[in-house]
């Protein structure tokens, strides 16, 4: 099973970019793989509608 440990955005000019680093686990729990990184891939169609309100949330703490 793969277990999400990082998500990152990169605004790029306006282009949303999305990498996502993973652990694999088997089936106790116990780590295989660490820190494996999956392909980076741009934010569209409802993705970049979900990422453009992170960003305005975000703005809006800072």
């Amino acid at each position: 099973m793969k277990v999400i440990k990082i998500i990152s955005i990169i605004n790029q000019g306006g282009e949303y970019s999305i990498t996502t680093t993973y652990n694999e686990v088997d089936d106790n729990g116990a780590i295989v793989k660490r820190n494996v990184k999956a392909p980076t891939f741009y934010a569209v169609g409802d993705m970049l509608n979900h990422v453009k309100a992170i960003e305005d949330q975000t703005k809006e703490r800072i």
